[in-house]
């Protein structure tokens, strides 16, 4: 009797703006048992894998060898599932156009968009983390005093036509494609229907998820904000008005 091969592991992609929850959403995904997350593999200043395997794949070696050969690279991943039923990352804008061009014409790596509904929150989130320079935060993680930032309608408008620019650039493609995707909402991930939803589009068994990430800007925007009453008043009768809701 021919022994029965075991299946190939489901590849996924996350595709999510910056600050959309996609750390959260790589985290959940992590506390799988059946699951290997990695983080943004083709950040500029790092492979970020899986949380605990970092310190093995940061060299300078390693980023040459990942740029020298993007896709040869995500071949490599691709082919060290260490025995879990899925395997993915995240990409966000402007990382290895080459990479998501790749991804998004493979009809056989499942394509999970994340999108985080509130343009404010996603911009002043994106400030500070480039102020403290602490874009990941876990339950291991030393408090970290937050700037106040200043944020302009105008700047605000411009961010949320740039992340709507790159939604529709993804949906299109997959559209052209015949492509299936996952859209899932940064303020439901921890919805039980939507986490069911999401494992059930991987394919794998039900399992309770947990989260290593921590919010990191979870006061009142006013609090966050040093000019937000007067934003608050240039956004009034705009369609961006609801952000401060």
């Amino acid at each position: 009797m021919t022994e029965r091969l075991p299946a190939a592991p489901r590849r996924f992609v996350i595709l999510a703006a910056r600050r959309s929850g996609s750390n959260l959403l790589c985290s959940l995904l992590g506390s799988h048992p059946e699951v290997r997350c990695h983080h943004e593999l083709f950040n500029p200043n790092g492979i970020f894998t899986v949380l605990d395997e970092r310190e093995e794949t940061t060299t300078a070696d390693a980023l040459a060898a990942r740029d020298r050969d993007p896709i040869g690279f995500l071949d490599r991943i691709w082919s060290d599932a260490r025995g879990a039923r899925a395997i993915g990352f995240k990409m966000t804008p402007e990382q290895a156009p080459e990479v998501l061009a790749h991804v998004l014409a493979d009809a056989g790596i499942a394509k999970i968009v994340l999108r985080r509904q509130n343009a404010l929150r996603r911009l002043v989130s994106e400030r500070i983390a480039g102020i403290t320079g602490r874009w990941e935060a876990y339950d291991d993680a030393s408090p970290l005093a937050r700037p106040r930032v200043h944020v302009e309608a105008d700047e605000l408008a411009e961010h949320a036509a740039r992340v709507d620019a790159f939604h529709a650039g993804i949906d299109a493609a997959l559209l052209r494609s015949g492509q299936a995707a996952l859209s899932l909402r940064y303020e439901c991930l921890f919805d039980a229907d939507e986490q069911a939803r999401l494992l059930a589009f991987l394919d794998l068994p039900p399992h309770p998820l947990r989260t290593r990430s921590i919010h990191q800007n979870p006061e009142p925007l006013d609090e966050l904000i040093d000019n937000a009453r007067a934003l608050r008043r240039a956004l009034a009768g705009t369609p961006l008005a609801h952000v401060f809701d």
